[in-house]
């Protein structure tokens, strides 16, 4: 189960890989990288394999905090963002979030280090809750993690309503809904940090909580994950069926497009592959070039045949967008 909301998280990562230079997208590609980081060394497993190269005291716990703090912080920045139009207030807004979490970052380390973590263990505020600063350590990341989850709520519930395409509305409300079971999970683990710190032994309530714990947050990373591919999905898939049509119609066009240039030679371009067109990149481009010259042998005498005439009427009307 551990390893599920990380899987989800590099998929979201590498799906908004080219959105990596776009100013107003790629927070949300930076939250996604240092979300699934820490989620990564949040299985077990690589936990246990990772704190003796950090020094073997749980060191790799306050990397995963950190990475953690970063990436809701590139959340927030991201809803800021998108639903602030108003120039001073967004730069106030996003003057708060780097003080927030400034402000929380500054306590986590000082509750790690101020904390005898002498043992390697996953779960740090449960395993040492009962030390003062190990609930510095869970109560102000918990906080500021909430805090941007209901932010973000409550911003995309509010614009809701005024978004017209039926998936903007769809991605809005799955990313919504993730914050609220992103919030839900904190909140379980830190009643779960609470009444490990004073109870004497475990309950069938702890147990609920320590199970829940990680299907919310696999809940919550998958909506979240969903809400952000929705909205781009109508363009990915219209992309895809212009791509694939124009790569059809250069197949469709290569018999008189070769009889063209053998007639004319002079109008193929010093090129190696030109019958590769169809499977090269930039296919709406090559389709181009390729009407082109059929039409220019057509101005210089080449007779078409009825279908021939048919495909490069359909061509010209696929490339003008109709």
């Amino acid at each position: 189960m551990e390893c599920v909301p990380a899987v989800m998280l590099w998929l979201l990562t590498i799906i908004r890989l080219p959105t990596a230079l776009d100013p107003g997208r790629a927070p949300v590609l930076r939250g996604a990288f240092f979300a699934a980081v820490a989620c990564t060394l949040f299985v077990p497993a690589i936990y246990n394999a990772a704190d003796p190269f950090l020094g073997g005291k749980n060191h790799v716990g306050l990397v995963i905090i950190i990475a953690v703090l970063a990436g809701f912080w590139q959340f927030h920045t991201a809803t800021v963002l998108a639903a602030i139009s108003d120039e001073a207030r967004r730069r106030r807004l996003l003057r708060f979030g780097r003080m927030a979490v400034a402000v929380a970052g500054t306590c986590v380390v000082v509750g790690f280090f101020g904390s005898h973590l002498e043992v390697t263990n996953q779960n740090l505020p449960l395993a040492y809750g009962n030390q003062p600063g190990m609930q510095l350590f869970l109560w102000t990341g918990s906080a500021f993690i909430i805090w941007v989850c209901t932010d973000i709520a409550t911003v995309c519930l509010r614009f809701l309503p005024k978004m017209g395409r039926r998936t903007l509305r769809s991605g809005f409300g799955c990313v919504a809904a993730g914050s609220c079971f992103m919030a839900m999970a904190l909140g379980c683990y830190l009643a779960l940090g609470i009444l490990k710190a004073f109870s004497t032994g475990p309950s069938a309530f702890m147990r609920t909580l320590e199970w829940s714990f990680p299907i919310l947050i696999s809940i919550a990373v998958l909506l979240v994950g969903v809400g952000l591919a929705l909205p781009r999905f109508p363009e990915s898939t219209q992309a895809i069926r212009r791509n694939v049509r124009s790569r059809r119609l250069m197949m469709l066009l290569t018999p008189v497009w070769r009889r063209s240039s053998q007639e004319r030679k002079y109008l193929l371009r010093n090129r190696w592959t030109p019958l590769l067109d169809p499977i090269s990149g930039k296919s709406a481009a090559h389709l181009h070039r390729r009407v082109i010259e059929i039409r220019d042998c057509q101005q210089r005498g080449m007779m078409l045949f009825p279908r021939d005439r048919v495909l490069i009427n359909q061509a010209e009307q696929f490339l003008q967008g109709n």
